[in-house]
């Protein structure tokens, strides 16, 4: 039986209506405050855990989950949901803060930029907005189409993507939202985009992988890779890194666009990667996971979960973690591919998980969140 909990964060304020923080979040380099950690995408905690665990503590959200819909910053985890909520969680207690309600499903993973969440809505009137920590409100809003893949932040800009095949790159630094630029891709577009700070690349259903120039929005090259690409793009060391529809995942060079190597799985990939060092990591739906050397596409090693693999891994120190519809979530030994812990959860992972300090955090489609602590600490 879980542990009740009585402590309670005193700094809210709750009404039926909104959620006001009344004191501003702490923004450090520690925290996870956009989709895959960095503009990169490298999936890469800046906290080292190591197995086995024991559980801390579950939360109920109520409705299911995305690809990756967590956020953490100050002890805080935000978890957005398919029921048209944010919920802020107490990461230590696992006590409910309180929930911002959104336009529609939350499919994308918000951003969390000097305390004001960036919410992409799935459908909707308005569909990208901007809410207010402090205030408890909405305080601006854009109706822009139908949002799948995760909005990326870069310096004091955001780049959306959207299933009308629009990329649009907002400058959020004001209390408004200021269009920069945008750009039209003939087909949706569900991959979300990553960046190198110069470059901004993302997948589209026309198979093709996309870079644009940051700064006036101008086609730089485009790659075709013969299938649709669902998939989040990773950038590393002047490579872009995305797997299709057709199960070949691709490394192809950022400066040129010309591919560095390919390396075919036989199954399709939907989930994005992790890129540590010279390893590149990634799962597909026949449960296979690869690590691959990043600069040769060569197998290091592959594991085998006992379903589909849908969602980016996350690594931390030696390890890399992954959930599987088959509802376990695995740690396993970054160097030789080792199964060291594993977690039978009631409800199948679709969503990449996440580690915060020495917690680690998954979303599992029962509408649980499940936190794990090392199994040696004394549980709160």
């Amino acid at each position: 039986m879980m542990k009740k909990f009585t402590f309670f964060l005193c700094i809210i304020f709750i009404s039926c209506a909104s959620l006001k923080l009344e004191k501003n979040i702490i923004i450090s380099d520690l925290n996870w405050i956009q989709h895959g950690n960095s503009p990169e995408n490298l999936n890469n905690s800046k906290f080292q855990i190591s197995p086995p665990f024991q559980l801390a503590w579950i939360y109920n959200a109520g409705s299911g989950f995305s690809y990756s819909p967590m956020l953490v910053a100050d002890d805080i985890l935000f978890v957005a949901t398919l029921g048209d909520e944010i919920h802020l969680i107490d990461i230590e207690t696992g006590k409910k803060i309180g929930t911002v309600e959104t336009e529609s499903a939350v499919a994308g993973t918000p951003i969390l930029y000097n305390n004001k969440l960036i919410i992409p809505n799935a459908y909707g009137k308005n569909t990208l907005q901007s809410f207010d920590l402090n205030l408890g409100k909405v305080i601006w809003k854009e109706k822009i189409g139908q949002i799948e893949a995760s909005p990326l932040l870069l310096y004091d800009n955001i780049i959306i993507a959207t299933l009308e095949g629009l990329v649009i790159n907002y400058n959020i630094k004001y209390d408004i939202a200021e269009k920069i630029w945008e750009f039209k891709a003939p087909k949706p577009i569900r991959s979300s985009p990553a960046s190198d700070g110069k470059f901004i690349v993302f997948g589209c259903d026309d198979g093709n992988l996309y870079c644009l120039d940051f700064e006036s929005g101008n086609l730089v090259w485009k790659f075709n890779t013969g299938a649709p690409i669902f998939s989040p793009v990773s950038i590393s060391e002047g490579k872009v890194f995305a797997g299709n529809l057709n199960g070949i995942f691709y490394a192809v060079n950022l400066k040129n666009g010309t591919l560095s190597w390919k390396f075919e799985t036989r199954s399709k990939i939907y989930g994005g990667c992790a890129v540590k060092d010279s390893i590149v990591l990634f799962g597909t739906a026949s449960g296979k996971f690869f690590a691959l050397n990043k600069n040769t596409g060569k197998v290091l090693w592959e594991f085998s979960a006992k379903s589909i693999i849908n969602s980016s891994p996350i690594v931390s120190g030696n390890y890399v973690f992954i959930g599987s519809l088959d509802k376990n979530i695995y740690a396993i030994d970054l160097t030789n591919g080792k199964l060291v812990w594993s977690y039978e959860t009631r409800g199948r992972i679709k969503s990449t998980p996440i580690i915060w300090k020495n917690y680690l955090i998954i979303a599992c489609e029962d509408r649980f969140i499940y936190a794990f602590k090392k199994q040696s600490e004394k549980m709160k």
